[in-house]
């Protein structure tokens, strides 16, 4: 039905615009681009992300969109223009049409084997082929099938009216050979995606699946391929530009031949990007995914998005993707103030689809560094971590049209806003929906992994030092709201990592935190320096190396660490190794989510709460029993969601 009422509403507006002056029908149809625009949903936001991959760093926000209306713009002036085709004859083509090295087709209509002109989405390619036997270059098109019957035969019908020959469906590849042996001519539209059957070439700097037709029927038949590219002028007034002609040896590699056609392509869209069709997803099918991870400053949560990021690695690798496909960027985003970050992440309940190409609260919230970096950068996926992000990550995602992964719980507001909502079972509440799109972790998510560390571990300095040793690290962290480290908790812990490195001849591998109170680091660092099992005490304050820690959980057997620090703490029951786990001075009487996580993970067998004084009582447990540890598979939760990306 829907179709019938289409095909009467063409032939309706055909008898109308047939007669009207062209100028008049422009006018329409630049009004009812204007409409659409407005009225248009999935498909703007697609032609601005496609705009967006392509000119990322190019253009501003501001000039994309403006580009993405003058798509539609441009787009209904062409419908209408096809629509009132029946007034198109020779006065009309050379009045309006200026070609461009006519001489080209000239030549290439002469091959005894054919020609092929391939053009695109571009400008009025409707009307490049009827100028096109107007000058004498009759074509058989080949035109893709539009759902709707009857609308998509008098369509074709409209095009065979100036003398031009459609191809339908369902006819021979021979038939097809045929018209090229006989010395006559293709016309094809060559630019959109080609699915899985296409070959991927380099479209804007992203691969894109291109149609291997054209080509392979110019190797075999040798006709000659005619890139033709229309673009408007002003008004009516078009410009008919023929590049050089391509002649595919039967030998040859069609790649290249395919590679420089859609250089052409990008010279012209780049000159003209409104008059290009954008509204098609012409990457849908491209291998290159672009990640953009935020910063917020803050180490743990860096790591803790970029443990995601691993995954994702991890992920389209089994996929049998290049590692060299995915492309991952870091943006640092940095607030101009509390007050802008805070009220920022109270509006995100409001962000939607509209805001897309309006960067204005971003500009006015971020600093102008991070501002000018976030909205250059074109991503597929965006990851984030953090309360202080969350709404930062909905943004981009819909500037983006990206899909988008946060770590730590965004609100009950902003749940469903993201495709994947990483949330660390001491963060989580029961009262969440726990939908589809949560995974929920027992520890923080962290980079370290077994087989990463058993690498890194052939690779450290310290390795022959403590071959045949029992080797004890020990990862202090520091002060917090809740927790403090007193000069008498680092005496204790001294005193009793000394004591069971002389026990049991170990050696001990410190570090402490950023964090960690000059007065107590100097306690630790005077009572271990002199230890003669101390092979190396590392300053957090002064430290330079990222993989200071790693480094230690390599080369540890036994791991005992600060419970303040739930990072520290997830990282060391990550290494597979025993891990005991003290706790600092408590400033507070309420049980405090630090405690609940470690008396959690306490249960669970994964890690020991004990008390500094027992450091070399619980050593030499572990060492008699050498009981095997225990890890969560929290990388394998993380994972088995990540089709939710894709």
């Amino acid at each position: 039905m829907l179709d019938l009422i289409a095909s009467f509403l063409v032939r309706g507006l055909n008898k109308f615009l047939h007669f009207m002056p062209i100028r008049f029908d422009l006018w329409l149809g630049r009004c009812f681009g204007r409409l659409v625009y407005c009225l248009s949903g999935k498909r703007k936001r697609i032609t601005y992300s496609n705009l967006k991959a392509a000119f990322s760093g190019e253009k501003t926000p501001r000039q994309i969109k403006r580009i993405t209306k003058n798509v539609y713009r441009n787009a209904a002036q062409t419908f209408a223009e096809i629509l009132s085709m029946t007034k198109f004859d020779k006065k009309y083509i050379y009045k309006y049409v200026d070609v461009i090295d006519e001489e080209r087709i000239e030549k290439a209509s002469k091959n005894p084997k054919g020609m092929i002109l391939v053009s695109a989405h571009f400008g009025n390619w409707e009307l490049s082929t009827v100028t096109s036997v107007m000058h004498g270059y009759p074509l058989y098109l080949l035109a893709r099938d539009q759902k709707m019957v009857r609308l998509n035969e008098l369509l074709n019908l409209l095009r065979e009216t100036k003398g031009n020959t459609v191809i339908r469906k369902g006819m021979d590849i021979k038939n097809i050979f045929r018209v090229l042996h006989e010395g006559k001519s293709l016309g094809i539209l060559a630019d959109q995606n080609a699915g899985m059957n296409g070959e991927l070439i380099d479209f804007f700097g992203r691969p894109a699946s291109t149609a291997t037709g054209p080509y392979r029927f110019a190797q075999k038949s040798g006709a000659w391929i005619l890139p033709a590219f229309i673009h408007r002028e002003k008004g009516p007034y078009h410009k008919l530009i023929l590049e050089e002609p391509l002649m595919i040896g039967r030998d040859d590699d069609i790649i290249p031949y395919m590679q420089k056609y859609n250089n052409l392509l990008e010279k012209h869209v780049r000159n003209y990007p409104d008059q290009w069709l954008w509204m098609h997803k012409r990457w849908k099918v491209t291998p290159l995914k672009k990640i953009l991870v935020l910063d917020d400053g803050k180490k743990g949560h860096l790591k803790q998005s970029l443990s995601v990021v691993k995954q994702i690695k991890r992920y389209r690798s089994d996929e049998g993707f290049d590692p060299d496909h995915l492309k991952v960027e870091l943006v640092s985003i940095k607030f101009k103030s509390k007050f802008t970050r805070t009220l920022f992440g109270m509006l995100s309940v409001f962000f939607g689809p509209y805001l897309q190409g309006r960067t204005y609260l971003l500009k006015w919230a971020f600093e102008d560094e991070s501002y000018k970096k976030a909205v250059n950068t074109y991503a597929d996926i965006i990851v984030s971590c953090g309360s202080a992000l969350f709404a930062v990550n909905k943004m981009l995602k819909i500037e983006n049209w990206a899909r988008n992964v946060t770590v730590l719980d965004p609100g009950k507001f902003n749940r469903k806003k993201f495709d994947l909502v990483v949330i660390p079972r001491h963060d989580y509440k029961e009262s969440l929906s726990g939908g589809n799109n949560f995974v929920v972790t027992e520890l923080a998510p962290n980079l370290i992994d077994t087989s990463g560390l058993d690498d890194l571990k052939k690779t450290t300095e310290e390795r022959k030092a403590l071959e045949g040793k029992l080797c004890i690290g020990l990862l202090v962290g520091g002060d917090n709201p809740y927790f403090t480290f007193s000069e008498t908790l680092s005496e204790r812990i001294a005193r009793s990592v000394r004591k069971a490195s002389e026990l049991f001849d170990g050696k001990v591998l410190v570090t402490t935190s950023r964090r960690t109170p000059q007065r107590a680091e100097g306690i630790l660092k005077d009572a271990l320096k002199t230890c003669p099992g101390c092979v190396k005490f590392i300053s957090g304050k002064g430290d330079t190396d990222e993989k200071t820690v790693d480094k230690i959980l390599a080369l540890s057997d036994i791991v005992i660490v600060s419970g303040e620090s739930i990072s520290m703490v997830s990282e060391a029951v990550s290494s597979g190794k025993q891990v005991l786990v003290f706790m600092p001075d408590k400033k507070t009487d309420v049980l405090t989510k630090y405690e609940k996580f470690i008396q959690d993970l306490s249960k669970k067998n994964y890690l020991k709460l004990i008390e500094p004084e027992s450091i070399p009582g619980e050593i030499k447990d572990l060492t008699e029993k050498r009981t095997g540890s225990v890890s969560p598979d929290d990388n394998e939760r993380i994972y088995k969601k990540l089709y939710k990306l894709f």
